[in-house]
């Protein structure tokens, strides 16, 4: 548990000591600068320096001089003021990067490397949804961007997914065979298709190594084709079960293409 938490503190600024001193303060306090490195791990000849550097963050405060005791803020302080700092110099980093931005805007294409890589980027992706989110996915996929997909249906974002698996929990429109995964698995490989605003699409392999290889584009051309995947993909559904899905596929075209479809029904 402890090297869990650890782990998860470090991707949020605190070094290694910094975390078990916090850790092992918030399991026992107050306690003295000694007491805290005999159950932190932390060395007696850098426990003070962590301490300051703690104390001048405002995450421990001091009482007392002999000896000097101290005390953790509380988690759920210490998880606020991590989400101000963050947002805070999130804000800033946004701003820095606009003002580098080229006037000319140009299409964006990226590879992505490994299965962490592609649920991060399939996780912000949605985050930062404004109309709609169409996917393609299996349950394990589905699963990792809940908490995401719960957020943008309730900020009131078109979700509906595809998929040949069942899927657990389900959020906005969900339309799927039912299938198995662990049965499936054995017969299809492993895949994402996320499409979000009609604008970008993340697609690609998804399986669980950091070996796995997927492509987020706002390249038009890639994104109809992604649409138009979707677009087979729900139509075949429809005619295999027997139900109307035209309303949920007039949606995903694009202007072309239902000009297209004007002209084929001359």
């Amino acid at each position: 548990m402890d090297s869990q938490l650890i782990e998860i503190l470090h991707h949020f600024g605190l070094t290694k000591n910094e975390s078990k001193t916090y850790i092992a303060l918030l399991k026992q306090f107050p306690a003295t600068g000694y007491e805290i490195s005999q159950r932190s791990g932390v060395p007696r000849s850098a426990i003070y320096d962590v301490l300051k550097k703690l104390e001048l963050q405002g995450i421990v405060s001091s009482n007392g001089s002999k000896p000097v005791t101290y005390h953790p803020i509380k988690p759920q302080q210490f998880t606020s003021q991590l989400t101000s700092r963050f947002e805070h110099n999130i804000h800033d980093l946004k701003k820095m990067l606009n003002d580098l931005k080229k006037e000319r805007e140009t299409e964006n294409t990226w590879n992505l490397k490994g299965y962490k890589a592609l649920v991060d980027q399939a996780r912000s992706m949605v985050d930062l949804s404004r109309e709609s989110v169409f996917a393609s996915v299996w349950d394990r996929e589905y699963a990792a961007l809940q908490d995401q997909l719960v957020r943008a249906d309730d900020r009131g974002i078109d979700v509906t997914c595809f998929s040949f698996c069942r899927i657990s929990d389900p959020v906005g429109a969900v339309y799927s065979y039912e299938i198995e995964e662990s049965k499936l698995r054995e017969i299809w490989h492993r895949q994402i298709v996320l499409i979000i605003d009609k604008k970008m699409v993340l697609l690609g392999s998804a399986d669980k190594t950091p070996e796995n290889l997927s492509i987020c584009t706002d390249n038009k051309a890639i994104v109809n084709i992604a649409l138009n995947y979707l677009t087979l993909d729900l139509t075949l559904l429809a005619q295999r079960k027997g139900i109307n899905l035209d309303k949920i596929t007039a949606k995903l075209m694009i202007k072309q293409s239902e000009g297209l479809e004007n002209l084929l029904n001359l």
